[in-house]
């Protein structure tokens, strides 16, 4: 990501953060809430891309946020009603979704015509620790 679009992104994932604490008591709120704040994510990292709005691929976007937030939700409400474990739960998890959403908005806005929604598998192996070559 450019440093115009990781400042954007940031930002977002500090409000993210904010959101799913917040709103923990309240199982699946931070994930309606979330929804529209992703699409002004999308937008503005659009922008910063030179992408105009009537030119965003925006039905893989929202297929994309759906997608994510859908297993956001599945993975929070085991824990939702553990006090505090759902706060921490709720804040990792919308780090992780906002960075990659970020990401993939930031790839998809380079080449539009071309964009595919992410899948529940693309989510996994986004989450997968990188591996970084042995040291001899």
């Amino acid at each position: 990501m450019e440093s115009e679009v990781e400042r954007i992104v940031r930002r977002a994932t500090y409000a993210s953060v904010v959101l799913g604490v917040v709103l923990s008591p309240i199982p699946l709120a931070d994930e309606i809430v979330l929804l529209p704040a992703y699409g002004v994510l999308a937008a503005k990292i659009g922008r910063a891309n030179g992408v105009a709005l009537s030119a965003m691929p925006w039905r893989p976007i929202a297929l994309t946020a759906l997608t994510g937030l859908g297993a956001r939700a599945a993975v929070n409400v085991t824990v939702s009603y553990i006090p505090f474990v759902a706060a921490a739960a709720n804040a990792a998890s919308a780090v992780i979704l906002t960075r990659i959403f970020g990401g993939y908005v930031d790839r998809v806005c380079r080449d539009p015509k071309t964009a595919t929604p992410l899948g529940v598998r693309d989510f996994a192996a986004a989450m997968q620790p990188r591996k970084t070559p042995a040291r001899a």
